[in-house]
């Protein structure tokens, strides 16, 4: 292995190595990264066929494009001949950014002339020389961004995928005794401290796009500008982490502690909820909540994200029964009236936050009046 050279990249505030390295070492440099590497899409099947092509070609020494992984932890000397040392006491840290499917074409190869011992070909195959540009000190979200640039050649990530990726570790550890359930391990938030991941992660995606409906769009440049606002936003402060504390207090302020219930002869047959806390822990609500938050802090209604806390405490005591008919009322009408039920209840309830934490507003700190004022809102708009 050898570093041939390097270069500073500004944009990601990274410096990239070019290195020539044989198969062999590669092989055993990405050996602990290449199964559990969360960031790459997983082996794509529609592609083996033209990679079956490379396989052939790397047997006649082709020269292949580089290889490109990251590499999180810091590299201390300014000494080309040193950062082989480094990569290969680095080994666990290191991420695929692009050639994931040619390192799975090397592995496939080199598995299939060990079965078939051909210890010659398997011989040259491992003494042939590679390419691969290694990014050092990079963060997740420059990880994130040095792959959409990368990658321009396939569907790029949602911008949901790229949330996930980045907060996954809070899957873990619980945030101030916030703890988040993902589907995928079987799990439900059936608790007052417990949130669904999926659900959290949509409504921290309507507060970076400002936007409360659904993100499905994949549009790289799209991904680009909402990456680039989330590390310019989260510069010494953790978003993600305030997002779901701020949601939190909003739910113990006002519905954690209160059991009142609709009566059973409500006129709407099927309500939205029937308790404060089954109106509320929604993923629309939640939805509702981040795209409120993201145009206060555009409409300079808020500085941080933060300030909201004061106002969350500052919440006017309310009759909740009073609230529940209101609410469920107006939800009911949404729903009779709406050909795409929850993308109008998310944008209901992005007028409703924006009602209640807007010192501008008529039902500033009011729950009931807030309700009201939202649908008027929307009632006008749709």
């Amino acid at each position: 292995m050898r570093a041939v050279s390097k270069w500073e990249d500004g944009r990601i505030m990274s410096t990239n190595y070019l290195v020539e390295i044989s198969i062999n070492d590669y092989l055993k440099l990405i050996a602990l990264c290449v199964g559990k590497n969360e960031f790459q899409r997983k082996r794509v099947a529609a592609s083996r066929t033209i990679y079956s092509l490379l396989r052939k070609d790397l047997q006649r020494g082709c020269v292949i494009p580089p290889i490109v992984l990251a590499c999180s932890t810091h590299y201390g000397s300014s000494n080309l001949d040193d950062f082989p040392a480094y990569l290969e006491q680095s080994a666990n840290s290191i991420v695929i950014l692009d050639g994931l499917q040619r390192t799975h074409t090397i592995i496939d190869l080199v598995r299939d002339l060990e079965r078939n011992n051909d210890t010659d070909a398997l011989e040259r195959l491992r003494a042939s020389i590679i390419r691969i540009e290694v990014y050092v000190g990079l963060n997740k979200i420059g990880i994130l961004y040095r792959m959409l640039t990368l990658n321009t050649g396939q569907t790029p990530m949602s911008l949901r995928h790229q949330i996930e990726i980045l907060y996954l570790d809070y899957l873990s550890q619980p945030i101030d005794g916030i703890q988040l359930i993902r589907e995928s391990d079987d799990g439900r938030a059936v608790r007052p401290n417990e949130y669904n991941f999926k659900d959290v992660i949509d409504g921290f995606n309507s507060y970076l796009d400002r936007n409360e409906l659904p993100f499905d769009r994949e549009d790289l440049l799209e991904n680009i500008a909402s990456l680039e606002k989330l590390a310019d936003e989260n510069q010494n402060v953790d978003l993600f982490r305030d997002f779901i504390v701020l949601f939190h207090a909003f739910i113990h302020k006002v519905a954690s502690d209160n059991t009142d219930t609709l009566p059973d002869n409500f006129i709407v047959k099927e309500p939205f909820g029937r308790t404060v806390n089954s109106v509320l822990k929604r993923p629309q609500v939640m939805a509702g909540f981040g795209c409120a938050l993201g145009k206060l802090k555009d409409n300079n209604s808020v500085s941080e994200l933060t300030d909201i806390r004061s106002r969350i405490e500052s919440i006017k005591d309310y009759d909740a029964i009073d609230f529940l008919e209101r609410i469920n009322t107006d939800l009911n009408l949404i729903k009779e009236n709406s050909k795409k039920i929850g993308n109008a209840q998310r944008s209901f309830f992005q007028f409703f936050f924006r009602e209640l934490f807007n010192p501008e507003s008529d039902g500033y700190l009011d729950m009931s009046a807030s309700s009201g004022n939202a649908y008027r809102k929307f009632k006008s708009q749709y």
